[in-house]
């Protein structure tokens, strides 16, 4: 590599730095030696273990440069219908979509919180056929390889006759949570009251697994 291309290198890098240093995603408390990630969306919306694996940038950062290699993953914590569209088409205009579309080209892990799909909070009175058009574009991003995290509903369990697993103790904690979710079955049974923890929630709403309770 010549002086003046090296030149260039450090020079986009301190510029890049300077820039997180003033980004809105920046805590206070963020440890450098964590890889960066992108956040697209609110930054209190992603997962715990999120938040302790990584350090994050949003999309006002990325679109200074439009560098995708300088992030490790993409979560996406807000989408809007036409951003969801555009991603499934290929179509990279806006920043959002952009660093979306070049993560998934780089190979680069790309996860998308459930709750980031406005179309999600309708399915119990949408038009089936426009309900459907939008599920198939999330389907075609499942097909790019996005990880689609779905968040745990915790509810009462119906069935009379299922049983608490009664090796689980009135706290479930991260370690414990990886535990159960290794189990047969597709619904993991707790006593009602049992205190879940929010990093055990992370590892449950990433699992295929349904939390239900009984008396």
């Amino acid at each position: 590599m010549d002086y003046e291309k090296l030149v260039e290198l450090i020079t986009k890098e301190v510029i890049k730095a300077m820039h997180l240093d003033n980004s809105p995603c920046a805590g206070a408390a963020d440890d450098m030696s964590k890889p960066l990630a992108l956040v697209i969306g609110d930054k209190e919306k992603l997962p715990l273990f999120a938040l302790d694996t990584y350090r994050f940038a949003c999309v006002d950062d990325y679109a200074k440069d439009g560098d995708i290699d300088a992030y490790e993953c993409v979560y996406i914590t807000a989408l809007s219908n036409t951003e969801l569209a555009d991603i499934a088409m290929g179509r990279d205009a806006k920043p959002a979509q952009c660093a979306v579309i070049k993560a998934l080209l780089s190979g680069k892990r790309v996860c998308l919180m459930e709750s980031a799909l406005p179309h999600r909070k309708y399915s119990a009175t949408a038009q089936r056929t426009i309900y459907q058009m939008f599920e198939g574009y999330v389907c075609k991003l499942q097909s790019f390889g996005v990880e689609l995290i779905r968040e745990q509903k915790y509810g009462k369990n119906l069935n009379k006759s299922a049983i608490a697993d009664n090796s689980v103790d009135k706290v479930i904690t991260e370690a414990l949570a990886k535990q159960l979710i290794k189990k047969d079955g597709d619904t993991i049974v707790l006593r009602r009251g049992t205190v879940i923890t929010p990093s055990a929630k992370d590892i449950f709403n990433h699992s295929e697994k349904k939390v239900e309770f009984v008396d």
